[in-house]
């Protein structure tokens, strides 16, 4: 078990002594940064808990752990926001590169990490936003059905236009995925599903980006944490420990994913994506070209904006403006949102944090307010649509505020 997860020797080694010997939570929490591999650790968990040999080995040759490798099983659901679009697109360009069953999986499960926040289960079937999103899951489905893991791909023109279709569906079905996280009525279903008694298998509920949950569904998981039924297992997955609500973080068992060495960046780039160039420095930034962001300057603008906040004096540039120079058109390619530049701006920023705190410079409880204020302006943008200048505007003065505070006091 575990043998497709690179890196995270520890937790890893938690986890399979944990499931190996039935002691694996009820409720748990897989935190850390980006890109370290949390989802796919907490679906090799799902896995492991519903397969039906009980050794549970990856060449497990079982249905369910058939079904769990392709994003198949009933008995496990995904809620929560996840921007899946590009994943999509690059494990499609790796799929043409290398037509093996190992990236036909790789393609088939970045798919279906999308498509299976649409399960009827577990539909909020009064939010509006989500009209017709049944509809494009089902004919992704068949789509993918001349996809499936073992058998023979079609010749390679027409397999590169089935790809296309996939991704172009993906990317509407992607725009309908709720930027202000899970909603009360999604839980209310999940809820009412996790009562239900599975015949032969463990049920398991991931909820990807919980932190950003709205309020109203804080509080009704809250109470299905309470007393979850015996056979299912709720896994939350954050960047942030500390941004789960205490009271939820109270009723989870957690376990730390740390950010990767450079060489297991290397091995994941090798083995899942198939990329040995030393062309990118590392997923995330493997994932910003996805996106035609050039990570250096990213990095640049992230500095000139934080060196703004520590010293209001510093020279004053437009970043909404300077950010938006960074996705040029592109023939042949679909047109980006500004947001889409903003959102990876703002995950910068992120990682900028973590770093000055490994170095001291500033107190844990400035950091808090920074993503505290970070989160804010996600939410801003994806949910309200407000401008990307007032976004970024009001973020530089919160950030600020907790800058000045730290030095007052």
């Amino acid at each position: 078990m575990f043998e497709n997860i690179i890196g995270h020797a520890a937790t890893v080694q938690m986890l399979r002594e944990e499931l190996g010997q039935a002691r694996f939570p009820r409720a748990s929490l897989f935190f850390g940064p980006p890109y370290t591999g949390k989802l796919s650790s907490a679906l090799e968990a799902a896995r492991v808990l519903t397969c039906r040999e009980g050794r549970a080995e990856w060449s497990c040759a079982c249905h369910s752990c058939r079904l769990q490798k392709e994003l198949a099983h009933p008995h496990t659901v995904l809620l929560g926001t996840r921007y899946a679009d590009v994943e999509i697109a690059a494990c499609a360009e790796v799929l043409m590169r290398s037509r093996k069953q190992p990236t036909q999986y790789l393609f088939l499960r970045a798919v279906r990490k999308l498509t299976r926040r649409f399960d009827a289960a577990i539909l909020d079937t009064d939010d509006t936003r989500l009209k017709g999103a049944l509809d494009r899951v089902s004919l992704i489905e068949d789509l993918l059905g001349e996809l499936q893991p073992g058998g023979e791909l079609p010749p390679e023109r027409e397999l590169g236009e089935l790809l296309e279709k996939v991704v172009a569906a993906s990317v509407q079905l992607a725009a309908q995925v709720r930027p202000d996280g899970i909603t009360v009525g999604q839980v209310r279903k999940l809820a009412a599903w996790a009562h239900i008694t599975a015949t032969e298998s463990r049920k398991v509920a991931i909820l990807e980006n919980a932190d950003r949950m709205q309020e109203s569904a804080r509080n009704a998981l809250l109470k299905l944490l309470e007393e979850p039924p015996e056979a299912v297992s709720i896994i939350l997955l954050s960047t942030r420990r500390a941004a789960i609500m205490p009271t939820i973080l109270s009723r989870l068992r957690p376990y730390p994913f740390e950010q990767r060495s450079a060489a297991e960046e290397k091995e994941v780039m090798a083995k899942i994506f198939r990329e040995e160039t030393p062309a990118f420095e590392g997923l995330r930034g493997y994932f910003l070209a996805w996106k035609e962001i050039n990570p250096e300057k990213l990095t640049i603008l992230a500095g000139k904006f934080l060196d703004q906040v520590w010293s209001p004096d510093s020279p004053s540039f437009d970043i909404a403006e300077e950010l938006s120079q960074l996705l040029p058109d592109r023939k042949g390619r679909r047109e980006r949102s500004p947001k889409e530049t903003i959102i990876s701006f703002l995950e910068e920023l992120t990682f900028r944090f973590l770093a000055l705190l490994r170095d001291a410079r500033g107190s844990v409880e400035t950091f808090e307010e920074w993503n505290a204020a970070v989160r804010e302006a996600l939410m801003r943008l994806d949910v309200y649509n407000m401008s990307p200048q007032t976004v970024l505007e009001s973020l530089l003065y919160r950030m600020r505020h907790a800058a000045r505070q730290e030095a007052a006091g």
